[in-house]
């Protein structure tokens, strides 16, 4: 793979109790740490607070996991909802929908491809690349 720019970068902190069950739907929703605490149930979230340029279908989606045994994992970003560039900056906020849709299900979603088979643990650093 080609040296791709860096647009955004994050360490995921925590977990939410509720992660586990959008696995099967291929959802996670990413809140920096800022996140209300009764939206932290449902979110990763993470330290990331610079949006360098906007993200764009035809980036990348990279978990980099913490652990030296194990893999990083991309995604290609085949749509991006009309708010998501701003709940990302302003909050670290995204839901990422990995299903591969050329439009966005959600004006602060995007969607990604392939589909997703194992959560991101705790520790992983996940990067958007352009």
């Amino acid at each position: 793979m080609a040296a791709h720019s860096l647009k955004y970068q994050g360490v995921i902190q925590s977990m939410g109790s509720m992660v586990p069950e959008f696995l099967p739907y291929g959802i996670l929703i990413f809140f920096g740490e800022t996140a209300p605490e009764e939206l932290r149930d449902t979110a990763l979230v993470h330290n990331g607070t610079q949006l360098v340029s906007e993200l764009a279908a035809g980036d990348y989606l990279k978990f980099s996991p913490p652990s030296a045994t194990e893999q990083p994992q991309s995604y290609r970003l085949t749509a991006v909802g009309e708010r998501a560039n701003a709940n990302l900056a302003e909050l670290g906020h995204v839901v990422v929908h990995f299903d591969g849709a050329t439009k966005a299900k959600l004006t602060g979603a995007i969607s990604v491809e392939p589909a997703l088979e194992a959560l991101p643990t705790v520790g992983t650093t996940f990067e958007f690349l352009g």
